[in-house]
């Protein structure tokens, strides 16, 4: 927000609203004496601070006055106070290009005075640093140049994807961890990207699941059906530390925990305590190579048989589809000697990780397979049906069996918004995209007195994709 361009102050407003700050000025009588306003989010956003000075410069003082809820205003005073680069300033030019603006700016740190709205203190300062003289410094050209991403400056955790499809799952599963996966060693001396704890959804309700084709480019029927056998079966060859049937079938201290889940499953089918355990703490805890499977959990709710599986460590590129088959062939097993049918399957990988020999394959099964990402996929969470009606709008939210859960009247886009907020916030991502893109859509048909139909612009645009939930 540019006010005085011949005035050398500038406030940073970090995360408050730089009208907020504006306000303040002009209610206090200073805001004229201001070259600009504005806010700094993040530390990285220094960089476009100081580009905002080499063409400024006649800005030599900077009134930190603001809520600092990311430490920028830290990080901003370290460098204009201190004359220091703050440890994580990711910087776009060499140190000594930017010396020069450095070592001409000072900031003053008045983010308390701000907290504790002593709006007479900004005045004093500004009317102490008021200087319209000339520039002090020459004016800079530096150019914006953007790193590329290698890997997502801060751990990610807490992702979730919810399909019918495995294959599907899998390549929204490698995007996530590509695109949000911070770069770290690992044990075996190779760089990975890593998103910490991906949960996975596969809902079944019913089906019976058989792999799908797409798979077989890039691993072996045999590779499928030989781990499926592995979870089934209790032999344990010699020199190996473990087997997951093994585990499953034989476990050194419960024996058959398999069996034991079913038969706890079927006497007590509320139960919460069906739980399977891979890990052998005197084995495993020294092992180089201990089980990446931790934890299988069984439960029955409505009527279906519901699988959720933890791994400690999972290879999404490499190994995820390996792992989830086997899952999904385990959980028909036990719903099969359930007389259940299968419902949802859950994976939860703590560490989703792709090994850096893996990230250009990686990239390019996302690449080929692209459209997948925005494929629609049915919501468990139910349905909406966005009807017009004289006064307004009617949201009806359906169940997957088509029963009524809760009708919303809309008259506004306002009403819309703090509505539709609560529900959409439960949804899958795309369902509640989908679900906000529908809505503006029929406020516009109504505020214009035009006819509505829910779905009618998706289906004139995208035959071929399908039509949303609705």
């Amino acid at each position: 927000m540019l006010i005085n361009v011949r005035s050398n102050l500038a406030i940073v407003t970090l995360w408050t609203k730089k009208e907020v700050v504006a306000e303040i000025t002009r209610k206090i009588g200073v805001l004229s004496k201001l070259h600009a306003i504005g806010t700094l989010y993040t530390t990285y956003g220094i960089n476009y601070l100081i580009h905002t000075l080499a063409e400024r410069p006649r800005i030599d003082t900077l009134l930190v006055f603001g809520s600092d809820l990311s430490g920028s205003g830290e990080a901003l005073l370290k460098l204009f106070c201190k004359k220091t680069l703050p440890d994580d300033l990711d910087l776009m030019w060499p140190w000594k290009m930017i010396e020069p603006i450095v070592a001409s700016v000072r900031a003053i740190d008045l983010r308390r005075e701000f907290s504790e709205r002593r709006w007479a203190a900004l005045k004093k300062a500004v009317e102490e640093y008021y200087d319209p003289s000339q520039p002090k410094r020459a004016k800079l050209t530096l150019e914006i140049k953007e790193r590329k991403v290698n890997g997502w400056p801060v751990p990610v955790s807490g992702h979730l994807i919810v399909d019918s499809s495995l294959f599907r799952a899998w390549i929204r599963a490698v995007y996530a961890v590509m695109q949000y996966g911070c770069v770290k060693g690992s044990e075996y001396g190779e760089r990975q990207k890593q998103l910490l704890n991906l949960v996975v959804t596969l809902n079944m309700y019913g089906r019976e699941y058989r792999l799908e084709r797409e798979f077989l480019k890039y691993f072996s029927q045999t590779s499928f059906e030989e781990h499926c056998k592995s979870l089934l079966s209790p032999a344990k060859p010699e020199g190996v530390s473990y087997m997951y049937g093994e585990r499953l079938r034989a476990h050194p201290l419960s024996g058959d925990q398999l069996e034991a889940m079913v038969k706890r499953l079927r006497r007590s089918p509320n139960t919460r305590r069906a739980v399977i355990v891979t890990w052998h703490h005197p084995v495993d805890a020294a092992s180089t190579a201990p089980p990446c499977i931790m934890v299988i959990q069984g439960d029955i709710t409505g009527g279906y048989y519901n699988h959720t599986c933890y791994l400690r460590s999972n290879d999404i590129y490499g190994a995820w589809p390996l792992n989830a088959y086997g899952q999904i062939m385990l959980a028909e097993y036990i719903a099969k000697k359930l007389s259940l049918k299968l419902g949802a399957i859950t994976m939860v990988s703590c560490s989703a990780h792709i090994y850096e020999h893996d990230w250009e394959r990686a990239w390019k099964l996302v690449h080929e397979r692209y459209s997948v990402l925005s494929a629609f996929n049915p919501d468990p969470r139910g349905s909406f049906i966005v009807a017009m009606e004289k006064r307004g709008l009617l949201i009806e939210h359906r169940t997957p069996l088509g029963s009524l859960s809760a009708r919303l009247e809309l008259k506004d886009s306002a009403s819309a918004y703090y509505s539709l907020k609560a529900i959409a916030s439960t949804l899958t991502p795309d369902h509640a995209f989908y679900l906000g893109w529908e809505v503006r859509r029929a406020l516009e048909k109504f505020l214009r007195k035009e006819n509505y139909e829910q779905d009618a612009e998706l289906r004139d645009s995208s035959k071929q994709a399908g039509s949303p939930n609705s």
